[in-house]
C-alpha cells in the first residue's frame, strides 16, 4: 500500500510538470531535453539569444522571455536601451522515440510528435536612444520594471 501511495504521487507530481510551460529561469542542457535559454555574446556590444520552449510554452511567451532576456544582459552590460537586429519565432513538430518493452523490436517502438516553440534573436545594446530609426528600440528599465515572465 506505501508502494502504491509513492508511485501515485510520482505519477501526479511528473503529470503536473509536465503540464507546465517551460520556466523563464532555464537554461538549455541535456537535463532539459534541449528546452531554455541558449545566450552567446557575438560582439562587445551583442547577443544571440535563442529560447526553446515545451509543447506548452506558446509564441507570445517565447517572445516575451526572449524579450525580458534582451533587457537584463543589456542592463548588465551598462546599456539603458537595445535592438533587434533580427529576430526569428518558429513553431516546430518534433518526434519523440521510445522504447517499448511489449514488442518483438523493442528499439524505437513507441514514438509521438510534439510541437515546441522556439525564439531567435540577436539583439545589440545602446547607450542612448537614436532619434531618427526604422527600428524598434526598447528600453531597458522600462521592460524591467513593466514585463514580468508570470503574467
Amino acid at each position: 500500500m506505501k508502494s502504491l501511495k509513492k508511485l501515485s504521487t510520482g505519477i501526479v507530481l511528473a503529470l503536473t510538470l509536465a503540464a507546465c510551460a517551460t520556466p523563464y529561469d532555464t537554461q538549455k542542457s541535456f537535463w532539459t531535453f534541449g528546452k531554455g535559454f541558449q545566450t552567446v555574446q557575438i560582439a562587445p556590444d551583442s547577443w544571440q539569444i535563442s529560447f526553446v520552449g515545451n509543447i506548452n510554452t506558446d509564441r507570445a511567451l517565447t517572445r516575451k522571455y526572449v524579450l525580458l532576456k534582451s533587457a537584463e544582459l543589456c542592463r548588465q552590460a551598462g546599456y539603458s536601451y537595445f535592438t533587434y537586429v533580427s529576430e526569428q519565432t518558429y513553431r516546430d513538430s518534433v518526434g519523440q522515440f521510445g522504447v517499448s518493452s511489449k514488442s518483438k523490436d523493442s528499439l524505437f517502438t513507441s514514438s509521438t510528435i510534439d510541437n515546441e516553440t522556439s525564439t531567435v534573436v540577436e539583439v545589440t545594446g545602446l547607450n542612448s536612444k537614436p532619434i531618427n530609426t526604422e527600428k524598434q528600440i526598447y528600453d531597458v528599465n522600462y521592460i524591467l520594471n513593466n514585463v514580468s515572465p508570470d503574467e
